[in-house]
């Protein structure tokens, strides 16, 4: 048997080599200022986001106004389709607004 490092013959000690105790000190955070172009793409996702709820909010408006003019005129095939886009705008918009809620969840969560 060829022992490759002197300290750590097998590669079970290696995997054993690391315990709770060596990782406590250890953290890693984000770093916001690190690059100089992290507030321009912060604005631009905020901008985008912003776009996203003006859009679908304008969608869903235009989608309400069509299910009540189909249901006026008595045109069950545009009161289909106009009804689902509008449950659909919905729940985007849901998602939408929730979407900083969804990621701080998401980013937050422990792996281990």
């Amino acid at each position: 048997m060829t022992i490759i490092h002197p300290i750590a013959a097998t590669a079970s000690d290696i995997a054993l080599a690391l315990t709770d105790n060596d990782l406590s000190g250890f953290s890693v955070s984000p770093n916001w200022t690190f690059f100089p172009f992290m507030s321009l793409v912060s604005n631009i996702v905020g901008g985008l986001w912003a776009l996203g709820i003006f859009v679908a909010t304008a969608a869903w408006i235009i989608a309400a106004f069509s299910w009540v003019v189909s249901k006026a005129i008595h045109n069950s095939t545009m009161q289909q389709y106009s009804g689902i886009v509008f449950v659909w705008i919905a729940l985007g918009m849901m998602l939408l607004g929730s979407a900083m809620a969804i990621v701080k969840f998401a980013s937050t969560q422990a792996l281990f």
